[in-house]
């Protein structure tokens, strides 16, 4: 298991700086923890936009959908209380009004599948073609946790650039390769 230390201000901050400049219709977040980067996500959503929030835990996915409902979100949201890997294969059932896909996914689970679950999101087509914003949380600070995740986005330079590194946060830009402008 890995440390679960919520997102603080800071970090928060820089997630709202994201909100803002992608602007995203679509988005899906892997690890709730206590809900705080939910709330956050939620209040910078555009009018119909949806976030989709997994926890495996599902006393914390309770918890967290508790916290979102209180918080005053009642219709932009969905809590999939599943394991990243299970729900990723079952997205595609929640996209179809949805054509583009995600434009924003936030990972905050175990950083040991992000690789794994970035390559299943991209082999299901989930990844909004002409642009996304990948947020990678990792808590430990050499960003060793992270490192084949990083590793991979680097022999991909045609699709993926790391656009953001802060603290314990790394933003990865992903276009697909047939949308990329020479």
């Amino acid at each position: 298991m890995y440390p679960s230390v919520c997102i603080g201000p800071q970090v928060g901050e820089v997630l709202d700086d994201v909100m803002r400049r992608v602007g995203p219709s679509m988005v899906l977040e892997l690890g709730m923890h206590c809900a705080y980067s939910s709330v956050r996500l939620l209040r910078l959503l555009p009018p119909g936009g949806r976030l989709i929030t997994v926890e495996i835990d599902p006393f914390t996915a309770d918890l967290g959908e508790e916290i979102i409902l209180v918080a005053g979100f009642k219709d932009q949201f969905q809590v999939l209380p599943l394991s990243s890997g299970e729900a990723i294969l079952s997205l595609r059932e929640l996209l179809a009004p949805q054509k583009g896909g995600f434009s924003l996914v936030l990972m905050d689970h175990d950083p040991v599948l992000y690789l794994k679950d970035l390559l299943s999101l991209e082999a299901e087509g989930l990844l909004c073609p002409i642009g996304c914003s990948i947020i990678l949380i990792h808590r430990d600070r050499r960003a060793d946790s992270v490192k084949n995740i990083l590793d991979y986005i680097r022999t991909k330079a045609q699709c993926y650039q790391i656009k953001t590194e802060i603290q314990i946060m790394t933003e990865i830009c992903y276009k697909s390769a047939g949308t990329m402008v020479e």
